[in-house]
């Protein structure tokens, strides 16, 4: 039970690192840019475009890396989605309207908490969501010789070129999110599974 309540933790965390991507207006994550390429171009929900990417890894999960699979993968799918929808309804209703410098500086926090929630959830190890699945995936694949923080990287290096070519909106965020999730999500995991 304990794992279980790190793991939802970590997800909220999650939730709040996306939502105050949004706020700052910076741009999303590439994975969370190419979901909304996706919806606007489709006029699927954002939700329903996330469960329908998600499948497709799910269903390779099960043959390439059964272990990652768990409560944690179902609750990813849900908590993050609702904790984004909570945490940016709160900034909206603030009406905050913070300028060019405090929004980078928000940025670079957001990138921070978004990273941290990832690891958290991961090192509770009561399952993974498909998508944060892939770099483990690929490091699994190339037994060892490609990291986690390179699998990550180009599965968000992939995205960006996806959201960029469906038309997102893309912004520092974006692009800081393809160089720095990875590495600073291994920087955590290795953090926390030491403490």
């Amino acid at each position: 039970m304990k794992k279980i309540c790190i793991c939802l933790l970590g997800l909220v965390i999650m939730g709040l690192g996306i939502a105050a991507m949004r706020v700052v207006n910076l741009g999303l994550d590439p994975f969370g840019a190419m979901i909304l390429g996706i919806s606007n171009n489709t006029g699927i929900s954002f939700g329903t475009t996330t469960w329908i990417v998600h499948s497709p890894i799910f269903v390779i999960m099960l043959f390439r890396a059964r272990r990652l699979i768990g409560v944690g993968t179902i609750l990813g799918m849900f908590v993050v989605g609702y904790a984004i929808n909570f945490f940016y309804h709160i900034a909206s209703v603030l009406e905050l309207e913070p300028g060019l410098l405090l929004r980078s500086i928000g940025l670079v926090i957001a990138l921070v908490i978004f990273a941290f929630g990832i690891a958290l959830y991961m090192v509770a190890d009561v399952g993974t969501v498909p998508y944060d699945s892939c770099g483990v995936m690929i490091e699994d694949a190339t037994n060892g010789r490609v990291k986690f923080k390179w699998g990550r990287i180009s599965m968000d290096g992939i995205c960006l070129i996806v959201a960029f070519v469906l038309g997102a909106t893309l912004g520092a965020g974006t692009v800081l999110s393809v160089f720095c999730l990875g590495p600073l999500i291994s920087f955590f995991r290795r953090r926390l599974e030491t403490a």
